[in-house]
């Protein structure tokens, strides 16, 4: 039977329509990638190589300076050099033996013992700079110096170093200081008149001769400068010394802000910290009796027996807290 010619080309109509539909969907393609990659870096700062004053001859007066300030013997101080120790020491506070000589020298005279420990130390996490091998170095977040049976007249100075252990510069924004009564007592009497302390940061390669030095931190000057009151400081071996009552937060921060003190994580960068704890000597008497030549009515048991305990923390932020740029650039155009 023959096929009708109508159906054969609706039947090819069909077909060619498939063809044209299929090409519709193969146009030529191609793709550009962008891929991003990003880590964090890591923060922190670290005290090491604690160790009482006078572990290292460019620090020191070569002597003539004082360790401690005690009142005995001629010179009534101690050499800047009597605790130096080896250059690579840096896990010790003082040249092995050199404590026991102290108090042999004390011996008599007074019942003063001293320490600088790392609480809670641990091991450096990585090198810095040519010095400080990771784990060989102790390091810690925390330093405690303890001064017991201290006097009038007394003085004693420590160092440390400040590292910084992470892959971002850190800046000191302030430093709080806090002080309580030792070991729960009710009490500390005037302690927080009497005693004073004295605060110095510099760079490890500072070299004060020299212009275009990163500015240094002298808590005595800085507090000075902020317009605390020179009553506020007394004087033991030259040494201005701040009473822990003038240590107001505020005016140390403020003072921080003409001070940028920055640690950045290079062997260059690291910073020296020299600390000083003393008690006023008050010989005319102001907190105390003062000497029998010129007799004051004051209670000396105020001063007596008691125990204080100051706690440092030094803050730190980013190098670019509070920075930002604030202009832009075309990529704002996709803001919003």
């Amino acid at each position: 039977m023959k096929r009708s010619r109508r159906n054969t080309l609706v039947g090819g109509m069909v077909a060619l329509g498939l063809v044209l539909s299929g090409t519709a969907y193969a146009y030529w393609t191609d793709s550009l990638n962008v891929t991003t990659k990003a880590t964090t870096g890591d923060f922190g700062v670290k005290f090491v190589d604690l160790g009482l004053y006078g572990q290292y001859g460019d620090e020191t007066n070569k002597g003539a300076g004082w360790s401690i300030v005690d009142g005995i013997g001629d010179n009534s101080y101690v050499g800047d050099q009597f605790f130096l120790r080896g250059a690579s020491d840096y896990n010790i506070i003082a040249k092995p033996g050199s404590i026991d000589a102290y108090k042999e020298r004390a011996k008599g005279s007074n019942n003063v013992d001293f320490n600088a420990e790392l609480k809670d130390k641990e091991k450096l996490t990585k090198d810095i700079g040519r010095a400080y091998k990771k784990a060989v170095t102790d390091a810690s977040g925390k330093v405690v110096l303890t001064v017991d049976n201290m006097y009038p007249g007394y003085a004693q100075a420590f160092r440390s170093d400040i590292v910084n252990v992470g892959d971002i510069a850190a800046k000191l924004s302030n430093i709080k200081f806090e002080s309580k009564n030792l070991d729960g007592a009710k009490e500390s009497g005037n302690l927080d008149e009497m005693i004073g302390v004295a605060v110095f940061l510099h760079r490890e390669q500072y070299e004060p001769n020299k212009t275009g030095n990163e500015p240094t931190f002298k808590l005595a000057k800085a507090l000075a400068d902020n317009g605390v009151d020179s009553s506020k400081f007394f004087k033991v071996g030259g040494v201005d010394f701040v009473r822990l009552s003038a240590l107001n937060d505020a005016d140390v921060k403020a003072a921080l802000q003409n001070n940028v003190i920055k640690c950045a994580p290079a062997s260059d960068q690291r910073l020296d910290m020299f600390v000083g704890v003393a008690m006023d000597p008050d010989a005319e008497g102001k907190f105390t009796t003062g000497t029998v030549e010129d007799r004051k009515d004051n209670d000396d048991k105020l001063s007596q027996g008691k125990g204080i305990q100051l706690s440092m923390d030094l803050l730190w932020d980013q190098f670019n807290a509070g920075k930002d740029a604030g202009n832009g650039n075309i990529l704002v155009n996709q803001n919003k």
